[in-house]
């Protein structure tokens, strides 16, 4: 059994190996440094029932995105991404005016890309790559800030909304 495991398993993939990157409808952006952990969003086909002599037949219906998520360094200075997403939300509905600058035109960003990359962390040749369109900022997560904990780097997690994927097709690298 050990040596059918060995001949048939690859090594397996490693979640700290990974890039997110996109662009801000509001200017600047961030690198991949700035992203401390994320995942892969979620898709669902949805399901239509049809009743039919008594028994459910299933079909498959539309997609259906589930929100994505990344947790952020709480970086300082003039780019910082705490300070660009609040700006990006503010954009879309001002917290003083409860207006909004763009809205219903121009709120959104396109091509943010989340790659999975290889054991050598090769930018290049990913393993597996999405790109989300239509993406804004659901919810800015909490910063905690506490005495106890002395020499720790603050993190942040956003709640990013998009209009759907693309996954691309980088099957032949597997």
């Amino acid at each position: 059994m050990l040596i059918n495991f060995k001949d048939n398993f690859f090594g397996g993939t490693r979640s700290n190996r990974f890039r997110v990157d996109g662009d801000f409808p509001t200017g600047g952006g961030f690198t991949d440094f700035h992203v401390r952990a994320t995942t892969v969003p979620s898709v669902a086909t949805k399901t239509i029932s049809y009743d039919y002599f008594g028994r459910k037949l299933h079909y498959p219906g539309e997609k259906e995105y589930g929100t994505w998520s990344f947790q952020a360094w709480d970086d300082v200075g003039e780019n910082n991404i705490w300070g660009q997403i609040q700006k990006w939300q503010d954009y879309i509905n001002d917290h003083d005016t409860n207006r909004s600058a763009q809205f219903p035109t121009n709120y959104k960003a396109d091509n943010w890309r989340i790659q999975h990359l290889d054991l050598n962390g090769d930018q290049n040749a990913p393993m597996k790559e999405f790109r989300l369109y239509g993406c804004w900022p659901a919810g800015i997560q909490q910063v905690t800030l506490n005495m106890g904990s002395p020499n720790t780097l603050n993190s942040f997690n956003v709640i990013i909304v998009f209009d759907y994927i693309e996954i691309k097709d980088v099957t032949k690298r597997l």
